[in-house]
């Protein structure tokens, strides 16, 4: 608030770290997951932009979604392009959205007939896709509370973007299996082996975020070209921080 008030006219982003213990069988809040993936996106997309970005050693020191892969899921919707709802609901839930019956927060979407909800991380309000047949007709913002349209909200066209930095598809899959069975011995007998062969998502699987990538990235990779400004105590954080992960990590061995 301080810095927008000196720069009111400056573009601020927050990049947050994971809300939950380090190795625990809770997911972070789906809130500080698209939080995340919205401030890598424009990031990614306004390269010509001078940004400021907040964060801290916490989020810096956690690995996320490689740029590639973040490049590679961004799929572009327009007005009287064709599209399949079977298939866009697919691609929604391989993105991270979450299906509701009424769309309210962010990665979360809906289908009624030939309407669809869509909540994407890098909007303020949700929009609606309304379809003739596989035809894409309107795209327009409407009020989550009211659920109606919002006057003068035509769009022509959105980016889709991933809601979770975890995307499971096929591939991201099989290196999942192959590098879970190559570090568990008896990953027969593991529900989180399961559960995500299944195609399910278990509780705290972000967590396995390293097994699905054949690399993981930090903010810094996503930042070209950035100026550093660091703490008077970013060394000591760091430090701190890194004696936390490795306690957190003995606890969870010494705890099965």
């Amino acid at each position: 608030k301080k810095l927008l008030w000196l720069l009111p006219k400056q573009k601020v982003l927050l990049y947050k770290a994971w809300d939950q213990i380090p190795y625990d069988n809770i997911s972070p809040s789906k809130h500080i997951q698209t939080s995340r993936l919205e401030t890598l996106y424009y990031i990614n997309s306004s390269k010509k932009e001078k940004n400021i970005v907040l964060t801290t050693i916490n989020a810096i020191i956690q690995k996320t979604i490689p740029k590639k892969i973040l490049e590679n899921n961004l799929v572009n919707i327009s007005v009287n392009k064709k599209i399949e709802i079977d298939k866009l609901i697919f691609l929604l839930i391989k993105l991270g959205y979450e299906r509701t019956s009424l769309v309210r927060d962010k990665s979360e979407f809906a289908v009624r007939g030939s309407i669809i909800d869509i909540f994407l991380p890098q909007f303020d309000k949700p929009i609606r896709i309304d379809l003739f047949d596989d035809d894409i007709e309107s795209i327009f913002v409407f009020d989550p509370i009211t659920q109606k349209r919002i006057k003068k909200s035509s769009l022509k066209n959105f980016t889709l973007n991933p809601s979770s930095e975890l995307i499971i598809d096929s591939e991201n899959l099989e290196t999942f299996r192959v590098n879970f069975r190559s570090k568990f011995q008896k990953y027969r007998k593991s529900q989180v082996y399961e559960l995500f062969s299944t195609g399910s998502l278990p509780s705290g699987g972000e967590q396995f975020l390293p097994l699905f990538y054949n690399e993981l990235q930090t903010l810094f990779d996503y930042c070209e070209n950035y100026q550093l400004l660091l703490h008077n105590d970013t060394i000591q954080l760091f430090e701190e921080r890194t004696e936390n992960l490795n306690d957190f990590y003995d606890a969870r061995i010494n705890s099965n």
